[in-house]
């Protein structure tokens, strides 16, 4: 029997959705819970949404607005709206309304049914333009292929979980997370639940953005590519050799002619392959270097519930 249900979502440029997805969130929460609290947390959103849902915390004491001193980034915030969630499912969803509210009660239902601590959506179809589909492939290729994580193809954010598994997840404390395969690594029971993602707005993800969020999960999650280049370098280094050795048998059993455009290709691509593996270590290193300062993962400005605001925080 579920006693409280938190809703967590996030707000970024968010102004022209949010007060229509609490309304239907709202109404899809009181189906199946009356015991409902909404977790809005502002990501250091440009626009004037914190202070919409400052002005509907005024009116429904159900909703406390997360705010955060900046734009710390999708995942974190995320992570930050399941901290301050106290009920006994959570239901993570994006205010932008690309993913239906109303699905929760039949999530609630595969839920029940299955027996499983998380049911999260999968898009039956990808959405977005051809450059957004193309980058989709190219991340879940190169992620399946150099991870041990495995995590679902088109998962989107919208997932309804139980306290314990949120708990669980809460655990890992990377200072910069992604969300996915953490949610994957928590292990328990999981069900994926199929739905048609809207599109109903140009994607705060700039290409820019997805590149850099796809080498932070090939580097937060697997080593391969520090053992595929230990490989390589092993291959090259006998390749070398054998070459090397060729070399000097054609000077010892005759004349040899000098050959300088194919002694600078050689040169040329070995300097260029040491450049990939040396910015490749220095992705990993970068990695350890956030880890080990031990900085907080956000900080949070203000806990507004209503008209009584909460002491200030460093989360």
């Amino acid at each position: 029997m579920v006693h409280s249900l938190s809703i967590v979502t996030t707000v970024y440029r968010s102004r022209g959705t949010i007060e229509e997805f609490l309304h239907r969130a709202s109404k899809a929460g009181e189906a199946v819970c009356k015991d409902i609290e909404f977790i809005v947390v502002d990501d250091g959103s440009p626009d004037d949404s914190a202070k919409l849902v400052r002005a509907m915390a005024d009116r429904d004491s159900r909703i406390t607005l997360v705010q955060l001193s900046r734009n710390f980034g999708h995942h974190k915030a995320m992570l930050i709206g399941l901290e301050q969630a106290r009920g006994d499912l959570v239901f993570l969803i994006d205010s932008d309304l690309e993913e239906p509210p109303e699905l929760m009660a039949g999530m609630m239902q595969c839920m029940k049914e299955q027996s499983v601590d998380c049911v999260y959506g999968v898009q039956i179809k990808r959405k977005g333009g051809a450059v957004e589909r193309l980058t989709g492939r190219i991340f879940y290729g190169l992620f399946f292929a150099l991870s041990e994580v495995r995590i679902p193809e088109n998962v989107s954010t919208i997932r309804l979980m139980t306290r314990r598994y949120v708990r669980s997840l809460l655990q890992f404390r990377d200072k910069n997370p992604v969300f996915v395969p953490l949610s994957i690594m928590t292990g328990y029971r999981q069900s994926a639940y199929p739905f048609d993602k809207k599109s109903t707005s140009d994607t705060t993800y700039s290409l820019r953005r997805r590149i850099a969020l796809a080498l932070l999960a090939i580097t937060t999650f697997t080593g391969k590519p520090l053992q595929l280049m230990f490989s390589l370098s092993v291959f090259l280094s006998v390749l070398g050799l054998t070459y090397g050795g060729y070399v000097v048998l054609r000077a010892l059993s005759g004349p040899t002619q000098d050959g300088w455009s194919s002694l600078m290709a050689v040169v040329v691509f070995f300097f260029s392959l040491n450049a990939v593996f040396t910015g490749l270590i220095g992705l990993y290193v970068k990695q350890i270097l956030e880890e080990v300062k031990d900085r907080p993962r956000v900080v949070v400005q203000e806990i507004y519930r209503g008209i009584q605001m909460v002491e200030e925080r460093d989360e």
